[in-house]
């Protein structure tokens, strides 16, 4: 799905999850737009997921347009689906400017063989790309299947607050100011569209990150460049070199090194021992390069090294870090119509209920918990609750401890996993289960937590209660799932 399309949907998610509000469609106006959107569709709905998702468009769109939202919130779900263009813009002006300014500072009347600037460009960019393979290496070896993270409802805002860390971009979210809805329960359901949003955008979000520090790598070296020739343009660089700690042999092995990628294309052969030495010290003299003439033959020893430093930068800066950019562009073009949604969700579950004209069945399969007959209500309000009155709930018997995942048993059923939070989560057994669940139904596979218990054993204890749901959720959010809490907290 694209962005744009996905960013529409979350919107209308949080128009329709916020508490009531006159500039908001009530429910009852929600479930006649359904219907509209069903009408209007027809038989063009189509099958399969494609067909949902376009059912899902069409009513988000409905929904957006049946809200009388302030100007400030009602253009907040049009605004781009990505980083900022003024921020990315930024990052590359300040690069840019960096890598002039720092060459500008370092060596303002000279080439130095051993220039700081330049050659710690290069290192830091080999170092950069050596993490970047190890990176890779790592992700081919240990593959993780990424999570879709669920949609927050701004109802219960508090008990979901509790389930997870406030982070650095939650609080710069939570500072900004809505000036016309203030008072209102608007500002709050705005802040929960940018939350869901950051979350379900990540992977297109930090590709375009990745994207612009890769460029921003390579208008730094150009800034360099820029400088060295500007530079050039009006004073005559001296050139050669100096070192209290490294002999004239090191210094030859060094540079060697540093330029094999220049010498490799240019197929010249490796600088001399007599020509390192000849540079020893600061000269402008055209005969200090009359060693080195025979490669491009430049007018002057500075010229030689400046052409030198440019290809240098050129292969080992410019070239990959361009690669790599427009490799990340293409990530970012990719994932922006490849948006996934998390549709295991019971939002999105009833809508397909809808869509499809059937009632949601799901099968349960507790582990380790045997469900009495208090439990057995408990759940089948939740499901009642969550995936409407239509919903069917068959329950399978318990698993033991440590048993293996059974196969499944009715396959048009929503498989359903729960486990208890009363106990502590244990790698070897739970991790393996979870494990199991990942690769059978995937992981858009449902996994339930059962808290009721463990929450009336710690009325007393709330931090205690909200550590352990946080523990499972991390737990079985790192097994590439996502977990609910049964019953919701507060409910």
């Amino acid at each position: 799905m694209k962005a744009s399309s996905a960013r529409e949907i979350v919107f209308a998610h949080a128009l329709e999850t916020a508490a009531a509000h006159e500039a908001l469609p009530t429910a009852e106006r929600c479930t006649a737009i359904t219907q509209e959107a069903l009408h209007a569709l027809g038989k063009e709905q189509g099958r399969g997921q494609a067909g949902f998702e376009r059912f899902l468009q069409q009513r988000a769109r409905r929904i957006i347009a049946a809200a009388s939202l302030p100007a400030e919130i009602a253009a907040l779900w049009q605004q781009a689906a990505g980083v900022s263009r003024w921020a990315v813009a930024g990052v590359l002006a300040l690069a840019f400017a960096l890598g002039f300014a720092g060459h500008a500072i370092t060596d303002p009347h000279r080439v130095d063989l051993l220039s700081p600037a330049l050659i710690g460009i290069v290192a830091w960019n080999l170092l950069v790309y050596v993490l970047l393979l190890l990176a890779w290496l790592r992700g081919r070896f240990q593959r993780r299947k990424s999570v879709v993270p669920l949609l927050a409802p701004t109802r219960g805002e508090p008990a979901l607050a509790a389930q997870a860390p406030t982070s650095a971009w939650r609080q710069k979210l939570q500072a900004r100011k809505w000036p016309l809805s203030r008072a209102t329960g608007l500002r709050k359901m705005a802040l929960n569209f940018e939350r869901n949003w950051w979350q379900l955008n990540q992977r297109s979000r930090h590709a375009q990150w990745v994207m612009s520090m890769h460029l921003g790598a390579a208008l730094l070296a150009l800034g360099a460049l820029a400088s060295l020739w500007f530079t050039g343009l009006t004073r005559a660089y001296q050139v050669g070199w100096e070192s209290t700690f490294l002999s004239p042999a090191a210094v030859q092995t060094c540079l060697n090194l540093l330029f094999a990628p220049v010498q490799h294309l240019l197929g010249v052969a490796p600088w001399s021992l007599d020509e390192i030495q000849a540079l020893q010290g600061w000269a402008a003299q055209p005969e200090a390069a009359a060693g080195m003439a025979r490669v491009l033959e430049p007018p002057t020893a500075g010229a030689l090294w400046v052409q030198r430093y440019t290809l240098l930068l050129g292969c080992m800066v410019l070239l990959p870090r361009l690669l790599l950019a427009l490799w990340q562009g293409v990530r970012v073009w990719w994932l922006g119509r490849h948006l996934e949604l998390p549709l295991q969700q019971p939002y999105f579950l009833q809508l397909q209920r809808d869509w499809a004209g059937r009632a949601t069945a799901l099968q349960l399969r507790p582990y380790s918990l045997e469900i009495t007959a208090q439990r057995e209500a408990v759940l089948r309000r939740h499901v009642a609750h969550s995936y409407g009155a239509g919903a069917r709930l068959t329950l399978l018997p318990a698993l033991a401890y440590g048993a293996p995942l059974s196969e499944a048993g009715d396959g048009s059923a929503q498989q359903v996993l729960l486990l208890n939070l009363a106990a502590t989560p244990e790698a070897e057994i739970h991790g393996a289960l979870l494990a199991q669940v990942a690769n059978r139904w995937g992981t858009q596979a449902v996994v339930w937590l059962w808290a009721e218990d463990f929450r009336a054993r710690n009325s007393g204890a709330p931090a205690r209660v909200q550590e352990r749901e946080h523990l499972w959720q991390e737990f079985v959010r790192s097994a590439g799932l996502n977990a609910t809490l049964v019953p919701a907290a507060g409910v």
